[in-house]
Order: structure tokens, then C-alpha cells, then sequence
């Protein structure tokens, strides 16, 4: 049975009565129309797109045809259906001070208190929202809450599979170093440190040993494909201190094992402008002029940004204070709160497509109290809900990844 559990209950006064807890960051993208929303997905939606040349002939009398076929090409949302399913047994708060807002009567010792109840269920209701953000973009198997059996790849994931996209790595010397090892406390040995920062994000590639991030726990998940917060220790070494992955709940990384070589890529303050003029020349032109176009970014790219503008403002009054513009040479930057680190994508808003079968699905919790039902003294909570996620024209999307 599922209960509350209070590490103390000491009682300190009223004053300061109420709630709390740590900050999350926003999941906004199809607030920001970053997605094509397509509402009662219920099951395999097709999407249809056709095309054909055009070809400027002679002039003729008669109709001469041009001769070409027109195509059609279709892709799917296949709908992925799962549930969050939350069950308490609210009498622990006769334990704790939270006792005084109870009502007179033993068996109201499991209705709970008002305030707490629905803090709660706002609190559930932000972390599924933020685990659907995760699991559009990132795919099931970087959601950590994703436990479900049916398969989801997230439109990164798909992305960086596809044929067709244009895809640019960060290999250069001014983007990557190699490292010689990586021992067990998380520090990394390399050449040099100059073009590195306190807090910058390294993406950890080419990984050589058996090192594992046992960050939450059990035997732990390769170190290979994660981005980590740095610390810079060292002339020649730096330190990884938090999974970005866990940019929510601020868990140190820890680890075990070692390796023996390992590739560290970053977008940091040194070449975010070197980066972006590279991908600003690589852009499509015809999707570069689009309304609907953006740059997503996620946000230690976007930090690294207005620190280098803030670094080449010379004689500008409150460089360093004010806010800097979000965009490069007209082109919109998003800022991605639940995003893959150091990566780049370069797309129309109309060529990335979100199927739901309700959006507000996100939103909505269930919340029963079994007593008058079951005669269980328990709270259930539960929500329910459907999505795919896909992208159409390959050949339209820009990306760029370590």
C-alpha cells in the first residue's frame, strides 16, 4: 500500500505552514508552436503529401503532356498509448503535524488535507507534462519515466536515423577533444582545459572500458551518448558533475568503473558563434525563409550565446546585464527545456508532427477516493493518454549532434 513517508516530523511553528517543492523547468514546445498538432489520433494516422516537377516547354498547337508523374508518399503517427497510475493511503498524516487540519473523526484521518491534495495532483500533473516533453522529443529510452512496453523513438532518435537529413557532427577541434581516461570519480584526462568552463556540457562519445553512471542507481547505464555539467579541476582535467538528463532533480552523477579513451564534444562560449555561422551557411535556403522555420537549441546552447555576445560588445553600455536577443541573423533560436545536449535542429514547425487523440489528456488526472466505493481508505489518481510523434520531408531538416 502505497503511503506517505516523512523523513521528520518535528513541529516548528505555523508560520511558515504550507507546501513546497524543488523547481521544474516549463514543458512548452507546443505552446510555442514548435508542432504540428494533429488531434483524434486513435489509431494509424496517415499523412499525405504529393509532389511533381515542372517543366517549361516549346510552344505547341497541339497539348504535348510533359511527361512526368506526379508522386505520392505517405508516412504515419502510430499511436502509442500509456498511463500514469497513482495510489495513497493518506492516514500518515495523523503522524505529522499536518494533523491539525484534519477533521474531527477517526475515519477522516484518510481524506487527507485539502491543501496537500491538491498540491500534489498539480505536482503529478507538471511531471507528466514534462515526461511527455521528454518522451516527443527524446524518445522512450532516454525518458526515464517511461516504463511501458510498446516502443517510442522520439523525434530526435528518428531524426538522427532517417536518410535524407542533413546532419553535421561536432568532430572539429574546436568542438571536441579526445580524452585519455575517465576513472571512476567522474573525472576526465585530457590535453587541455583552455577553451573549457565551469558549467559548460560535454557530450561523451567513442568511450573505451566498462565505466557505467550509476546516477540513479542499480548496475547503471553506459557513459557512452551522455552529456554531463562540467567542473574544470585542472590544466589537463575536468570533472563530470551532473547528468543533463537529470537538469530536474540536480542528482550528482556518480559512476563505476573506468575508461581508457573517450571523445568530449561541447557548444560552450569559445565557438557557439563559429558554430552557428557554420550552420546558418549550411541551411537550406528555401526552408531558411519560411515562416515557420526555427533553430531549437537547448539551453546551455542559448546561455553559451548570450555569453559570447556579451563578450564581443565592446563599448556597449549593460552588455553583461541586459537580455540578449534569442535569434542568429534573422533566424529564430528556440530554447529547449527537455532537450539532448549539444544539438542543433533546423525545421519547420509545419514538418514536425505531434498526433494525440486529445491534447488536454496531458492535463487531466483522475483522482477518486475509494472509501464510498471499495471501502479503502486510499486516493487513486490516474491519466491516460495517446500520442506519436513524425516528421514528413526529410530532405527539410537540418541536424546537427556530437
Amino acid at each position: 500500500m502505497a503511503q506517505f513517508t516523512f523523513t521528520n516530523n518535528t513541529y516548528a511553528g505555523e508560520a511558515l505552514a504550507g507546501f513546497m517543492a524543488s523547481t521544474l523547468l516549463e514543458a512548452d514546445s507546443v505552446k510555442r508552436g514548435l508542432l504540428t498538432v494533429i488531434n483524434d489520433v486513435k489509431s494509424r494516422k496517415i499523412i499525405l503529401d504529393v509532389d511533381d516537377d515542372v517543366v517549361l516547354q516549346d510552344p505547341s498547337g497541339m497539348f504535348n503532356d510533359q511527361g512526368t508523374t506526379a508522386q505520392q508518399t505517405e508516412s504515419y503517427l502510430d499511436p502509442v498509448v500509456y498511463e500514469f497510475m497513482k495510489q495513497e493511503q493518506w492516514d500518515k498524516l495523523a503522524q505529522a503535524w499536518e494533523a491539525q487540519s484534519l477533521k474531527p473523526g477517526a475515519f477522516m484521518d484518510y481524506e487527507g488535507v485539502v491543501d496537500l491534495s491538491d498540491f500534489m495532483v498539480q505536482r503529478y500533473l507538471t511531471k507528466i507534462q514534462i515526461a511527455n516533453e521528454r518522451l516527443y522529443w527524446l524518445g522512450k529510452s532516454a525518458t526515464k519515466e517511461a516504463s511501458f512496453t510498446a516502443g517510442f523513438n522520439g523525434l530526435l532518435p528518428s531524426i538522427a536515423a532517417a536518410s535524407g537529413v542533413y546532419k553535421v557532427g561536432l568532430s572539429k577541434p574546436a568542438t571536441s577533444m579526445p580524452a585519455s581516461a575517465i576513472n571512476a570519480s567522474g573525472v576526465v584526462t585530457v590535453s587541455s582545459t583552455a577553451t573549457l568552463s565551469d558549467g559548460d556540457v560535454v557530450s561523451i562519445t567513442g568511450v573505451t572500458g566498462t565505466i557505467k553512471d550509476t546516477t540513479n542507481g542499480g548496475s547503471g547505464i553506459d557513459v557512452q551518448g551522455q552529456s554531463y555539467f562540467i567542473q574544470v579541476t585542472s590544466a589537463t582535467t575536468f570533472k563530470l558533475v551532473r547528468n543533463y538528463n537529470e537538469i530536474n532533480t540536480r542528482k550528482p552523477a556518480t559512476f563505476s568503473d573506468s575508461a581508457s579513451a573517450a571523445t568530449a564534444s561541447y557548444i560552450n562560449a569559445s565557438n557557439v558563434l563559429d558554430v552557428l555561422t557554420g550552420v546558418y551557411a549550411q541551411l537550406d535556403p528555401a526552408d531558411r525563409s519560411q515562416d515557420d522555420f526555427n533553430l531549437q537549441i537547448p539551453l546551455h546552447v542559448g546561455y553559451a550565446y548570450a555569453q559570447a555576445q556579451a563578450n564581443k560588445a565592446v563599448n556597449v553600455l549593460n552588455a553583461f546585464t541586459d537580455n540578449k536577443k534569442m535569434d542568429y541573423l534573422g533566424v529564430p533560436l528556440q530554447l529547449m527545456n527537455h532537450w539532448q545536449a549539444n544539438t542543433i535542429l533546423g525545421a519547420r514547425s509545419s514538418n514536425l508532427f505531434l498526433g494525440v487523440d486529445l491534447l488536454g489528456d496531458a492535463s487531466e488526472l483522475s483522482t477518486v477516493y475509494m472509501k464510498p466505493y471499495t471501502n479503502d481508505d486510499v486516493v487513486r489518481m490516474k491519466a491516460r493518454m495517446k500520442a506519436a510523434v513524425n516528421f514528413k520531408f526529410a530532405n527539410e531538416l537540418f541536424y546537427l549532434s556530437a
